[in-house]
């Protein structure tokens, strides 16, 4: 009887959570392989909002200008970049084409039209003669062009709100002429060509060419305006 007693304190004591610290162990610790971990989602930083931020303004910046003037075609703005496109056009035709390409301006019409030189006898007595320090002019020679209206045109028509002021070529002025001619040369060059863009909102821009490389330049400062 007493072996039998001895027998059932000695299971209940092996059994017994209270008084089997290895069974507690077991059961309440569970083996490293079994652990599920679970990570927070991490947010951004501080830093990278600023660059998100920052990003965004120069993407702003950038893109607002052309944004406005899709708006406002009849800006000043829109009037001179169409200008200065209309000449870095006709430099790019006569030197990718190798022939001397003209800038046909029609000031009453604010009409810029890019077309291929019409070559006449006395065509040669209307470009500007710049000699080199022998004397001689360092122009190249001309090569024979076909007639206007050529494939390839380049065209642009100002505002209404934008007329021209006043419009110079190789020293002569050409506000009041039906119709103005710019040469650019197979070589990068150009005639001499200057033109003044009034606003109705009194705005002014001259726009200018430089002989030897044939690019256009702006200037807002009435001051600083070249003379026709």
């Amino acid at each position: 009887m007493m072996s039998e007693i001895s027998a059932r304190q000695m299971q209940n004591a092996l059994f017994h959570p209270k008084r089997c610290p290895s069974r507690v162990a077991y059961t309440a610790h569970p083996t490293h392989a079994s652990r599920i971990t679970y990570h927070a989602p991490s947010a951004f930083t501080l830093i990278e909002l600023m660059v998100v931020v920052a990003i965004m303004g120069i993407v702003m910046t950038i893109s607002i200008p052309a944004i406005y003037q899709q708006l406002h075609p009849e800006s000043m703005r829109k009037a001179a970049s169409d200008v200065m496109e209309a000449c870095s056009h006709a430099r790019a035709r006569a030197i990718l084409n190798g022939a001397e390409t003209d800038l046909v301006i029609r000031p009453g019409d604010r009409q810029f039209t890019v077309s291929s030189a019409i070559r006449s006898p006395a065509s040669g007595q209307n470009q500007m003669f710049s000699p080199d320090v022998a004397g001689n002019d360092w122009r190249s020679a001309a090569k024979p062009a076909g007639s206007g209206g050529g494939e390839g045109e380049f065209s642009v028509k100002l505002s209404d709100r934008i007329m021209v002021e006043g419009m110079g070529i190789n020293g002569e002025d050409y506000t009041e002429d039906e119709v103005g001619r710019v040469r650019f040369y197979p070589n990068g060059t150009s005639d001499e060509f200057s033109i003044v863009l009034l606003s109705d909102k009194g705005e002014r821009r001259n726009i200018t060419l430089e002989v030897v490389t044939a690019l256009a330049d702006m200037e807002s400062d009435p001051q600083k305006f070249k003379a026709r």
